[in-house]
This record gives structure tokens, C-alpha cells and sequence, in this order.
């Protein structure tokens, strides 16, 4: 009789995980080698570089339940996790030891045997192996047994093939989009443009770990999305800590530096016990920054060290403590301007924009509306148990007036959400009518008309730094115009000056302006050099000709 041959991987993700979890996963290698209908002879195990440490802890754990098996360890030079931009390189990798083995196929059966995790990967990476190289080996899978109690998993043998793949496939597209309804909060989105965003957001945040910075208007969602990246990593793995948030608004004074990097007991007045700090809570986990444009110049180069370093001194100690965190930030700021001003770091910039992700505002998601909609009133029917639905005929005045050019939304989502809660509220028997529809409409536009539009500021900002750059000056003359108001306070002052920038735009040389300025006065005067007069007048607010005449 043959004798059994497998080769098995150990997953790249096990390096995030904690011993029990481990241990949990480890497992199906167990119930893989006592299948006593499947003796196996022999499993060779491809590790990559990420789980070397974790070999002597595996084999201690497989060793009393070996029997006859044997173990070898082969160390594969590649990343074992698979993405469309490592393919070539592992499956040369795979390809070139396959080749160099020597298969004996009169005396053994070969089998692939790999973890679970990413079926999608291990079928298309076995099917080019099996299909191309010809390689010698059937796959098997552990399939739970049904039909007694013991054994617990029975062997299921099968041939790779492109439908066997193109099985697997299917299964992996529905746990993709699976994932990013995960992100959207499982609320559909007929948005194109968002659709994409959330697409290119659950590819970073499953093949990256480097910081990610959320841009967007206030209640556009940012710290909703920026927990459901953590629920993401943490199902598949690359996280085993926990979320820790925080609105860097509200750091300020002493204790903010001690909210994020802790302090040692007697530090300051009041200190009576050591505090771990935010950064150390997040050990392991996702530090969720929210608002981090308000962050202080102290703190931000605090910060840049712990990011790079994964360590940083509490308030008051002499040693660094260590934390390896993933970082998520976000803010409704125009960083650059805030760079420009001196109040952003430009190497923090560099540091947590690797993966930067701006969020549209409601109003740039009309389509959106309505299945927000009705995913609030299910919050608030589970959340609250409210329960209220609207009647036909409201419910299409509130959609008209939500998508209207008279919708501002000017606390985007958080708008939305407060609106249906205020309707559901306000129900009777049930049901959201027309009436209670009419009345918080008014009462939005109301809300609106006394408030600027969120990013209206920032896009002022914006679009004033762009200026500042594009046309220094302009920028300077209205700057001088400034300073001429404010510290003269004359009307006259005012009315001169810009009387006299006038003229001098109009005129095309210099004596042509002068003359025009000094027609009366010059009369009197002995010399009618009007243009040294002009040059002295522009010359004491730091102005040329030069300068009026290329604006």
C-alpha cells in the first residue's frame, strides 16, 4: 500500500494571533493526522520568515499526537499571504521547490493540504501548479463528519480542476462583498464613486497594516468607518488587540499628553497611580485619532516617534514602554494649510497619509438617502424599539425635499440620523406621516439657515492657500490693504487707497498714473515729477509699480 504525503502551510496571519488562538487554529492539523482511514507518513510544512519563532511552540503542540508521522520544516523566502501583486513571486517561489523534489509516486500518494483562510488564493496557486507544472498531487480537505461522533473530520480527496476553482472563486466573492458590506455598515450604497472608495478601502485594510487618514466633512462617516476597519482586521486576523478612539479636540492643557502616552505615579499633583496611556491600551489593536488636525505641535512629535519607533517615554518615567498599535486618523482639516500655518507637522503629514481616503458629503451621495433611511429606522426599532415606518405619501415628500438643492445637510449623516430619530419620536401608532414630515423640513431649514456649511471653511481654506500660492501678489496687496484699514481706521485712508490702485491698473505707464493722481497739486508744486511722487506714496506701503501692474 502507498503511504501518505503531505505538504501543509502555516498561514502568515498566525503572527498576529495570541497563544490560545494559536493553539485553536493548530488544531486541524491534529484531526488531520489521526484520521486513522488516512495514515499519513509524512507533512512537509512551508513557513515563511513571520512564523519561524512560532515552530518550536507548533511542534511541541503536534508532537504527542504524531504517531508515525513525521515533520519536516521547509522556509520559504515570500510572504505566504496572497494578493494579485505578490502572485508571480510566490508561485516561482512554490514552482522552483516543487521542481528541485523528488516524487516517487510508485511507492507514495502526494496530497496539498493548505489552512484555511484564503481558499481563493490556495485554489488558483494549486490549480497552476497541478495544470501547468504537472505536479503529482491531489488535494485534501478536512470535511466535518456528519453522520457519527467520532471521527470528528473525515478526508474528502478530490482532483484540482478549473471548476473546482471556479467553485472556490464564487465563495470567495461572496466572502469579498461580505466584507464590504462589513464596512458599509451593511447598509446598500448606490453611489458609484462610494462604491469604489469602499472597494480600495477593504483592499488596504486587509493587505496593509501602515496608517491610515480618513478626510471629510464632519458626519460623513469617518469614525463609523474607521470601526468597522478594526471589525474587518480583527475577522481576518491582523489585529488582536483592541479599538481605542479619541477626539484630539479634547486634549488639551496637562493631562493630554498623559491621556495618550500614560504617566508614572507622582509625575505631577494628583498623579497617585500609574496610567497606562491610550497608546498602550491600544497595544496589539487600532488607536483610532479622530480630529487629529487639533492636535498640539508636542504632542504630534510625540506621536511621530511612537509610530516609528513603537515605543515613547510616559509622563514622568525614564524608560520607553513599547506598543505596536495600527493607526487610523481622521479630520475635516485642510492639513497642508494647517502645514503652511505651522500647525501640522509636515513629517506626520508624510507619516499617516500613506493611505489617504476622502469621504463624500451626504450631498454628494443623494442616491444613499433613501436606503439610510430605512436602515435608521431599523437601528431604531432594535436599538430603541421605536418602531414607526412612514406613510406612502410622506415618504416621498421627505425624499423630495432630502435630495432638493434646498437639503443642505450640513452635519451630513449625523443630520440625517438626528432627522429620523426626531420623525420616529414624534409617530403615532406607528406611523410617520405627512404632517410630522412637513413640520422637519421646517424645521431643518430652519436649523440651516443659521449655520455655514461643514468643509465650507476648510474649502475657503483651501481654495485661499491655492490662491496665496498661484498669485503671491495679489495676495500681498490685499494684505497690505488689510493693514492700511486696521491701522489708519481712516474711511479716507481706505478711499484713497483704493481710488489710487485704480488708477494705476488703468493707466498704462507710470507718469500717465501720476498725472492723473497729481493733475491739481502739481500746479503749485516747483518740480512735476509726478512719478517720484507716486513711486514715495507706493513705496510706504511696501508696494511697486511692478507689483500693481502683473496683477
Amino acid at each position: 500500500m502507498k503511504k501518505n504525503v503531505i505538504f501543509a502551510t502555516i498561514p502568515a496571519n498566525y503572527r498576529f494571533l495570541q497563544v490560545s488562538e494559536m493553539l485553536a487554529q493548530w488544531e486541524q492539523y491534529i484531526q488531520l493526522i489521526n484520521i486513522s482511514s488516512f495514515p499519513v507518513e509524512r507533512i512537509f510544512f512551508f513557513i515563511n520568515p513571520g512564523n519561524i519563532k512560532h515552530i518550536p511552540l507548533f511542534f511541541n503542540y503536534l508532537k504527542n499526537h504524531l504517531n508515525n508521522t513525521k515533520i519536516r520544516f521547509i522556509k520559504i523566502n515570500s510572504t505566504l499571504d496572497f494578493n494579485l501583486e505578490n502572485f508571480n513571486h510566490i508561485y516561482s517561489v512554490f514552482a522552483e521547490w516543487f521542481t528541485k523534489f523528488n516524487f516517487d509516486t510508485a511507492n507514495y500518494n502526494y496530497y496539498l493540504y493548505f489552512a484555511k483562510g484564503n481558499l481563493f488564493a490556495h485554489s488558483f496557486l494549486i490549480t497552476m501548479l497541478i495544470n501547468i507544472r504537472h505536479l503529482p498531487c491531489r488535494i485534501v480537505h478536512l470535511r466535518r463528519n456528519r453522520n457519527a461522533v467520532s471521527p470528528l473530520y473525515v478526508p474528502e480527496i478530490y482532483e484540482a480542476s478549473f471548476g473546482k476553482w471556479l467553485t472556490d472563486i464564487s465563495t470567495y466573492e461572496k466572502e469579498y462583498y461580505d466584507t464590504q458590506s462589513l464596512l458599509k455598515s451593511s447598509i446598500p450604497t448606490n453611489n458609484p464613486q462610494f462604491n469604489k472608495l469602499i472597494s480600495n478601502i477593504e483592499h488596504i485594510a486587509v493587505h496593509s497594516t501602515a496608517p491610515i487618514l480618513f478626510l471629510g466633512p464632519t458626519g460623513s462617516g469617518k469614525s463609523q468607518l474607521a470601526k468597522q476597519v478594526y471589525e474587518l482586521r480583527k475577522k481576518i486576523g491582523t489585529v488582536r488587540g483592541s479599538f481605542v478612539s479619541v477626539n484630539c479636540a479634547t486634549l488639551h492643557g496637562d493631562l493630554a499628553y498623559s491621556t495618550l502616552f500614560g504617566h508614572i505615579k507622582g509625575s505631577f499633583t494628583g498623579a497617585a497611580t500609574n496610567r497606562n496611556g491610550l497608546l498602550k491600551t491600544a497595544d496589539g489593536g487600532i488607536l483610532f485619532l479622530d480630529e487629529i488636525g487639533e492636535l498640539s505641535l508636542e504632542l504630534q512629535a510625540q506621536l511621530l516617534k511612537a509610530i516609528e519607533e513603537k515605543s515613547y517615554l510616559p509622563m514622568g518615567a525614564d524608560q520607553e514602554i513599547r506598543s505596536d498599535f495600527q493607526l487610523i486618523c481622521a479630520t475635516n482639516k485642510i492639513l497642508p494649510e494647517n502645514i503652511s500655518q505651522g500647525l501640522f507637522r509636515q513629517d506626520l503629514y508624510a507619516r499617516i497619509n500613506l493611505w489617504e481616503f476622502h469621504l463624500p458629503s451626504l450631498t454628494e451621495r443623494l442616491e444613499d438617502i433613501e436606503p439610510n433611511i430605512e436602515y435608521e429606522i431599523r437601528r431604531l426599532r432594535k436599538e430603541k424599539g421605536l418602531l414607526a415606518d412612514f406613510t406612502p405619501e410622506a415618504k416621498k415628500a421627505y425624499l423630495d425635499f432630502a435630495t432638493s438643492e434646498e437639503a443642505l445637510w450640513t452635519d451630513n449623516f449625523r443630520s440625517l440620523t438626528a432627522s429620523m430619530e426626531r420623525m420616529v419620536t414624534y409617530s403615532s401608532y406607528g406611523s410617520i406621516t405627512l404632517e410630522i414630515v412637513l413640520q422637519e423640513i421646517e424645521l431643518l431649514k430652519k436649523n440651516w439657515s443659521k449655520r455655514t456649511p461643514p468643509f465650507q471653511h476648510a474649502a475657503a481654506a483651501f481654495q485661499t492657500a491655492e490662491k496665496t500660492e498661484r498669485f503671491p501678489l495679489q495676495n500681498k496687496l490685499a494684505a497690505m490693504q488689510k493693514t492700511v484699514h486696521a491701522s489708519q481706521r481712516d474711511l479716507f485712508d481706505a478711499v484713497q487707497l483704493e481710488e489710487v490702485l485704480s488708477v494705476c491698473r488703468n493707466a498704462k505707464t507710470r507718469s500717465e498714473a501720476g498725472r492723473k493722481l497729481f493733475s491739481a497739486s502739481r500746479q503749485k508744486k516747483k518740480s512735476n515729477d509726478d512719478t517720484a511722487r507716486l513711486n514715495k506714496y507706493l513705496k510706504g506701503l511696501n508696494l511697486t509699480w511692478e507689483d500693481i501692474r502683473l496683477l
